[in-house]
């Protein structure tokens, strides 16, 4: 029997590179390319499983890690979002105040033109 064995352990921990995914199945093609002799059975399929367990588990740990990312950064913009949700509030507090003492100050400005005019036509 004619078993591929990987060129580098197969160690679930370590991502595999694309690179290195692509020569190890450019290895297992070219095994099932060669000619069979007598007394070789199959590739060995367990190996051929293993890579892509292998590469799968790589790339699901990936996907999961920009799961993790793409939720904090929802959570991030979420908070940001409420955050100025809450400074919208307090800027159209205080532009209301700021309008309302502006009204004062020119309501004030008027009256005392008023009575200066008052004076002055009394002189």
């Amino acid at each position: 029997m004619n078993v591929i064995k990987p060129s580098t352990p197969a160690d679930e921990s370590e991502p595999v590179g694309s690179s290195e995914f692509e020569g190890q199945i450019r290895e297992v093609i070219r095994s099932a390319r060669k000619p069979q002799g007598e007394g070789d059975g199959e590739i060995g399929a367990g190996s051929v499983n293993a890579l892509l367990q292998r590469v799968a588990g790589s790339t699901f740990k990936e996907i999961d890690r920009l799961i993790d990312e793409l939720q904090g950064l929802r959570d991030l913009l979420q908070s940001e979002g409420q955050r100025l949700q809450c400074e919208l509030v307090k800027y159209a507090q205080l532009s209301q105040a700021a309008m309302k003492s502006t009204r004062v100050i020119a309501e004030g400005m008027t009256q005392m033109q008023g009575a200066v005019d008052t004076t002055q036509k009394n002189r």
